[in-house]
């Protein structure tokens, strides 16, 4: 298999080289671009999406957020596009990208806090379901779904939980359900919004866990601010700043960059 090799200059002057064959790219960005009044929150991003994990950093501010907005349908570009499997998706609304294929965590837990964890995974194994909201659904069909549901709660470290209300998990296990409920929607990619933030070192490595495990079967794309994580994790790292991809590479070639220890990590 052929390896394309790309070569683009973004804004700041900076060289950014991607080593990702066309077939193994899922995603990719051309151009990208959002306003907010007089402010250029993105601004003319190019990604290109493939197996592993795939980081987002920057400073705050840095548009890290609006562009993953722009990638699952909540905010919609004023020029550029996004495109999943070669489908051309900017404009379609977020539950048509989800069904698509992509999943979301977000920066804030998003999970329903009065039903039991077995429940909150339950909801969205069913919400794939062309029956899902079927009445005379088939009894074999729901036990397919409680199977299923139960599978994930393994593969995510609830399995023990399945029956305590969401709401009195633990912080830190309640970013596993969000991720959760993600992998439930039966998704070819997953888009993490700094899932170990405000948990403790502990369950940040539990989490780091789940990620390679995920990063295994489906790629993944995360946004973080520990710096350290991101290294350790990362296949790719894309750095922004201002809106603008400052650089882009492998961990190393991107800690090593002078441009990205100026603008992020002050010198690190």
């Amino acid at each position: 298999m052929a390896t394309a090799i790309d070569q683009k200059h973004c804004h700041s002057g900076v060289t950014v080289t991607h080593a990702i064959s066309h077939d193994d790219v899922i995603l990719s960005t051309e151009n990208l671009t959002k306003h907010f009044g007089a402010l250029t929150a993105i601004n003319g991003v190019n990604l290109r999406i493939g197996p592993g994990v795939h980081s987002i950093i920057g400073p705050n501010g840095a548009g890290k957020t609006t562009l993953f907005n722009l990638l699952t349908g909540f905010l919609a570009p004023d020029s550029g596009h996004v495109s999943y499997r070669g489908e051309r998706i900017s404009g379609l609304p977020p539950y048509a990208i989800s069904q698509r294929g992509v999943a979301r965590s977000f920066q804030i837990t998003s999970i329903f806090a009065e039903l039991s964890v077995f429940e909150n995974v339950r909801v969205a194994v069913q919400s794939r379901l062309k029956a899902s909201y079927n009445f005379l659904i088939s009894h074999r069909s729901l036990k397919d779904v409680e199977r299923k549901t139960a599978e994930i709660l393994s593969r995510v470290g609830l399995e023990n939980w399945a029956d305590t209300t969401a709401k009195n998990l633990p912080y830190g296990l309640q970013r596993c359900l969000d991720i959760g409920i993600s992998l439930a929607t039966d998704p070819s990619l997953v888009l993490l919004d700094e899932p170990t933030s405000g948990v403790s070192r502990e369950d940040t490595t539990n989490i780091l866990q789940l990620i390679a495990a995920i990063s295994r079967r489906l790629p993944v794309v995360l946004i973080e601010h520990n710096i350290d994580i991101v290294l350790s994790i990362s296949d790719m790292i894309t750095v922004l700043y201002q809106g603008v991809v400052l650089a882009e590479g492998p961990p190393a070639q991107v800690r090593d960059d002078e441009r990205v220890q100026e603008a992020y990590l002050g010198g690190y």
